[in-house]
């Protein structure tokens, strides 16, 4: 586990480096892997059980872990007087490097799918691939947008961030800035044409607005959209951006991890379980 967490990045190829810089920026490189299955929780938000899609594919410390605290896990009341809620799930693990040369693996973060009914959610209707930048595609540089999108009740977009950009490679932080922000307002640019099946039933249907979270992934095999993920199992090694808030979202809407959601879905902010209890490690 230790070797396949120490895959090292490649440095930008369009610019030249300050080594230095770029060690510092390469020290906060994080290992991951993105682990999806079901949860299954009780009225009162204790859990029933749980399955985790090709268990035999995780590496063994990540099973260990898994199976240690997700049985401990609660949630927020799921507001049926006896059904059980049984709902997709993504976790994504991480492997810290330690001072001692070890590793320490945690669940940063964790997305949990929407309400049962599927007309209580977001859905996308028209989604135009991003153009991929001619300036990160020319630097070989590859990373994933989290959009956070407000749609309206006509299902066209009022607005959208970028809530978070992951970059694959390393440089210094200007040059990492410079490209966050190439793939960050392509996403923008394509988001702004996208049209969403609104909610017409539930709790939130009314709204005035909905909120999305949707990844983008800019991969050198194809221009935007989702692009190809890593097997299933192996580490990953990418850099995280800073995390942006949206005004019309706030932190209770917000809340969880943009990373824990898995490319080529849509997450309806607000819908489904929330967790109550620390993820931990």
């Amino acid at each position: 586990m230790k070797h396949a967490a120490l895959i090292l990045l490649g440095s930008l190829v369009a610019c030249g480096v300050a080594h230095a810089d770029a060690r510092a920026v390469r020290r906060t490189a994080e290992a991951s892997m993105l682990v999806t299955g079901h949860v299954q929780v009780k009225p009162d938000g204790t859990m029933q059980g749980y399955t985790i899609d090709h268990w035999q594919a995780l590496p063994a410390p990540v099973r260990a872990l898994i199976g240690k605290l997700l049985p401990q896990w609660t949630f927020q009341p799921t507001g049926s007087d006896s059904q059980v809620v049984d709902s997709s799930m993504s976790l994504r693990v991480l492997a810290r490097p330690q001072d001692d040369g070890s590793y320490k693996l945690t669940i940063a973060g964790s997305s949990f799918g929407g309400p049962p009914n599927p007309g209580e959610a977001v859905a996308l209707l028209t989604r135009r691939a991003p153009i991929y930048p001619r300036g990160a595609a020319k630097a070989g540089v590859s990373g994933t947008v989290y959009l956070l999108v407000q749609v309206g009740r006509d299902g066209h977009v009022l607005d959208a961030i970028a809530e978070q950009v992951n970059l694959d490679q390393y440089g210094t932080e200007l040059q990492m800035r410079y490209f966050r922000r190439l793939l960050a307002d392509a996403s923008l640019d394509a988001a702004h044409a996208w049209t969403f099946r609104i909610p017409t039933v539930g709790p939130r249907a009314g709204a005035p607005f909905w909120v999305a979270r949707i990844p983008v992934h800019f991969n050198l095999g194809g221009e935007g959209g989702p692009g190809k993920d890593m097997a299933y199992g192996h580490w990953q090694r990418y850099i995280p951006g800073p995390r942006e808030q949206a005004p019309w979202a706030g932190k209770r809407l917000a809340e969880g991890a943009p990373d824990a959601v898995p490319n080529g879905s849509t997450q309806t902010l607000g819908a489904g379980l929330r967790l109550k209890s620390p993820m931990g490690s």
